[in-house]
């Protein structure tokens, strides 16, 4: 912190914690933040064990610290420097730094010398709570006793006190009564929602669709990604990759055009889908990271489907010798041609070029196609038509298809699967090597496998009915 130092508050106080000014100007009697003061009396009356407290209480105070250096620094007029906007603001320092694209955010970070990022995964959990306690706890005092510290922040924007005579005022309030309105305004109305929310991305112009997706046929789906190449492509193994890996996992489009390098694991043909927020994604700009999704798996383990996961795994291969840009920055593994990440890229433009290729595989009608379309191929396969050993009738029970699809809004039936995980991975070894065994053109005529199968069972009724008939 530039501004502040934390210690450990002595035995006769009921804090953990004091925050005190560095402001040489500012006498040692006075220099005890009181807000941090009652935050840290606060958390003590929680009973939160040492280490807990530490940790809030220093997430707590580099909050602190990040606001009164805002308060102390002259910005262009252009730029809002109400307390929401600043509150705000300090999710964008947290995640860029330097590389903000909020000019307060970025100012900030040059001022502080902020020269690792942090996790959205650490932003989630502990600071995202911390801060909003001590907003809390802030908000409550403020009616109580005011305190004009942060003066500049003020909703009429006084001009900003000179040490002496910050100096002469004690500490009681993080902000004056002024700004309780605006400190309201900043903090989430409800239970559910977060002080600084999650990037989220929606195409609003593909939501008003005249027609529902449908299921990718299953007799052309090996023909749509073993054509040959385009003369004019350059990111035609790129392509061919994601439509493989669609039809081999079942996921999402937004989780796989996510996946990372460390997701694949090419030893065991296998590939995680694995939530972003999560985790640090480096390398990328803060309106990349705007764009990033992720509607919520139950598991990240996928269960691939053969021949898409040969097929796939031969595809991203070439795409990482002929076409991927190794000097791009960022970990994700599918990009443009200019290698900025794919998922950043346009759905109806995904889309378009899905659709090209659907009818070079001799894809009749493309009403209702999309990328989404090989998900719930996949979904239709897994459930009615995927070949399984010691049962009469293909296809796996509904509740392994939920884990499958990563479907988690019936909560008692996930509950039940997700101890059924190791019965799936059975029922997949011998699926994908009985597709093996017969070759890749064999998923073609699974469908119809299935419609004999059936009129084989109708028939042996019919057979026994007469037999006990006559």
């Amino acid at each position: 912190m530039k501004n502040f130092i934390l210690v450990q508050a002595p035995v006769t106080v009921e804090a953990s914690h004091l925050l005190l000014h560095l402001d040489p100007t500012i006498p040692n009697e006075q220099r005890e933040f009181e807000p941090f003061t009652h935050y840290s009396q606060w958390l003590a009356q929680r009973g939160y064990a040492f280490n807990t407290d530490r940790l809030y209480s220093e997430h707590v105070g580099r909050f602190i610290d990040y606001v009164y250096e805002v308060s102390i620094s002259q910005f262009d007029s252009d730029v809002e420097l109400s307390i929401s906007s600043i509150i705000y603001s300090y999710q964008s320092f947290l995640l860029f730094g330097k590389n903000s694209s909020n000019p307060i955010a970025a100012r900030m970070a040059k001022q502080l010398g902020k020269e690792r990022t942090t996790s959205q995964l650490s932003l989630a959990q502990t600071i995202e709570s911390s801060i909003r306690w001590f907003l809390r706890v802030c908000e409550t005092r403020n009616s109580i006793s005011p305190d004009p510290l942060f003066s500049r922040l003020y909703i009429n924007r006084p001009e900003y006190k000179q040490n002496h005579e910050i100096s002469a005022i004690k500490a009681k309030s993080w902000l004056a009564g002024t700004i309780r309105h605006a400190l309201v305004a900043a903090l989430p109305k409800r239970k559910q929602e977060t002080l600084f929310p999650r990037a989220s991305r929606r195409d609003r112009k593909n939501d008003k669709q005249g027609y529902k997706t449908v299921a990718f046929p299953i007799e052309i789906s090996v023909s749509l990604v073993r054509q040959e190449r385009p003369k004019r492509s350059k990111v035609f193994h790129r392509d061919m990759a994601i439509y493989a890996l669609l039809a081999a996992s079942g996921g999402r489009t937004s989780e796989i055009l996510q996946v990372k390098f460390i997701d694949i694991d090419a030893d065991n043909l296998a590939v995680y889908l694995r939530d972003p927020f999560s985790r640090k994604n480096s390398g990328i700009t803060e309106a990349e990271h705007r764009l990033l999704a992720w509607k919520g798996r139950d598991t990240e383990i996928t269960f691939l489907i053969e021949p898409f996961r040969k097929i796939f795994f031969e595809h991203l291969e070439q795409y990482l010798a002929l076409e991927y840009n190794s000097s791009c920055g960022h970990d994700f593994l599918f990009q443009h041609a200019n290698g900025r990440p794919y998922f950043t890229s346009d759905r109806s433009s995904r889309d378009k070029t899905f659709k090209n290729y659907a009818s070079r595989a001799g894809l009749i009608d493309c009403k209702g196609i999309s990328l989404h379309s090989l998900r719930h191929m996949y979904g239709t396969y897994t459930l009615n038509y995927i070949p399984v050993t010691g049962r009469e009738l293909p296809g796996l029970p509904l509740t392994y298809v939920k884990i499958l699809m990563g479907h988690s809004n019936i909560t008692s039936t996930m509950k039940y699967a997700k101890h059924n995980i190791d019965f799936i991975d059975a029922y997949f070894q011998h699926a994908n090597q009985y597709i093996t065994m017969r070759g890749e053109q064999s998923i073609n005529t699974i469908r119809q496998e299935f419609y004999i199968r059936q009129l084989e069972i109708l028939q042996k009724e019919s057979m026994r009915i007469e037999g006990a008939i006559g």
